[in-house]
């Protein structure tokens, strides 16, 4: 069995077509409405007046008796009247009237019933029969009187409005139809459209995006929440083929330096000295350092660490921090400071927080040249956030590349020949992330000469209120 086109099949077509058939079973309730309002209301009308005619007959029995009726009928069917009468015996012998004889009719609880009698026709056909609705009551002494009305107009116009009936509730019926095949068709075709980039992204292509029609409805919000995804998506995996030519490159040197040694040691051609062993530690150190940070940068964006935040006052910390430091500089003739103000408060992981400051500190004194001073400042701003900042007066960052250093792995040109892993700035912004906290890099106060920007990096915390004791 062949299956239904894939538009038939889509959940837009089935709501549709509820949708028509609910609106033909509307529609057709309406245009009973509008039935009951017009054809019913003559039919009532035409009961109203049979009523009337034969409560006009029935005086005239009252007043002279069988004469008295019969008189009524004679003159009345002579006149080009709008009734049909008819008036018998008990034996059903005509006695007057326009009718030829009783119908065959059963009439109803009322007395009313409908039947057909035949009238000269306009055209040379001879006769043609018409729809009549009738009255009947029986008189003392078992006469029979009947009074008609010819509804054939009546029953025509009946005809019409139930025909009409039948067309609208179709019409609207095929109409829903057409318009659900051709919105399911539509639909269709702009979910195949993200299917088929779906099926391009899983095949590798990244560089595909879903189509817009940038109505804002439903589906292009899809889509451009799609294409936001895609591009995340795309960024991630760039950066993870940078972080993997970055772990090539830096894991390179300390291995081949490592490699060497050993393979002068298994030749026999260097003796096992205290210096060749402690180098090789050192190089492994190094590689552990940077699996040891991957491993924390990717529990910190994972969450790990929330839970156990408590409110502290940094100012001790930084303090500590800054004693550390202090003589680090000094031996790598720098110039350092501090400023700190004290009673303020952040709700935090200290471990984490004295990681991040650290190695802000620390990329400061690498990424400076002697004679540069370094400033540490932990201070209130004005809207209640406390902002922990290393400033220097080396050579800075580029704007454009403020985003790219806190990458993994990310080490700008100049940098390159100096130590490092290119980790310390993407651990502090996943330190930064899970504390809620802002990370600001911008220009610092500048050089003497005017010739370097410097660089200021903060950690920003959000205000904690303080609970009353």
């Amino acid at each position: 069995m062949k299956p239904l086109p894939a538009f038939l099949r889509t959940t837009t077509f089935r709501i549709t077509l509820f949708v028509a058939l609910l609106f033909a079973a509307s529609t057709l309730a309406m245009l009973l409405f509008v039935y009951q309002s017009t054809a019913g209301a003559l039919s009532r009308q035409t009961d109203s007046l049979l009523s009337q005619e034969l409560n006009s007959l029935s005086s005239l029995y009252r007043a002279d008796g069988i004469n008295g009726v019969n008189r009524g009928v004679v003159e009345r069917s002579a006149t080009d009247s709008l009734y049909l009468y008819l008036f018998t015996r008990a034996t059903g012998e005509r006695v007057s009237g326009n009718l030829n004889g009783l119908p065959s009719n059963a009439a109803d609880q009322a007395g009313f019933f409908g039947f057909t009698y035949r009238v000269d026709a306009d055209s040379n056909d001879g006769t043609a029969e018409h729809r009549a609705r009738a009255r009947m009551i029986r008189l003392p002494n078992n006469y029979l009187l009947l009074v008609a009305v010819d509804i054939e107009d009546q029953a025509r116009i009946a005809g019409q409005i139930t025909r009409a009936m039948w067309f609208g509730a179709a019409l609207v019926l095929v109409l829903g139809l057409l318009s659900g095949a051709l919105t399911s068709r539509r639909f269709a075709n702009r979910i195949e459209a993200l299917n088929a980039v779906a099926r391009d992204v899983m095949a590798g292509d990244l560089k595909r995006r879903a189509p817009r029609n940038h109505t804002n409805d439903e589906l292009d919000e899809l889509s451009a929440n799609l294409n936001q995804m895609l591009n995340r998506i795309e960024s991630l995996v760039a950066a993870s083929m940078y972080a993997g030519d970055s772990i090539a490159h830096d894991l390179r040197s300390p291995l081949t330096r490592m490699r060497a040694r050993l393979e002068q040691a298994v030749r026999g051609e260097t003796n096992q000295s205290p210096e060749v062993l402690e180098a090789t530690l050192d190089d492994a150190d190094e590689l552990l350092g940077i699996f040891n940070s991957i491993q924390r940068i990717s529990r910190l964006e994972s969450g790990e660490q929330r839970s156990v935040f408590q409110s502290i006052d940094p100012a001790p910390l930084v303090e500590d921090i800054a004693e550390l430091y202090g003589p680090v500089c000094e031996d790598e003739n720098r110039s350092f400071d501090f400023e700190i103000q004290p009673d303020l408060r952040i709700r935090a992981d200290r471990g984490l927080i004295a990681q991040g400051i650290s190695n802000l500190v620390d990329n400061s004194v690498k990424y400076t040249e002697p004679g540069d001073a370094i400033m540490l400042r932990l201070r209130k701003c004005g809207s209640g956030e406390v902002e922990i900042s290393v400033t220097d007066t080396g050579i800075g960052v580029p704007a454009e590349k403020r985003e790219e250093i806190l990458r993994r792995f990310v080490r700008l040109e100049g940098s390159r020949s100096r130590q490092g892993s290119g980790l310390g700035l993407s651990l502090v912004k996943a330190i930064a992330e899970i504390h809620s906290a802002k990370l600001v890099i911008d220009d610092g106060p500048g050089s003497e000469h005017g010739d370097r920007l410097g660089l200021r990096v903060a950690l920003i915390f959000p205000r904690v209120r303080r609970t009353k004791k």
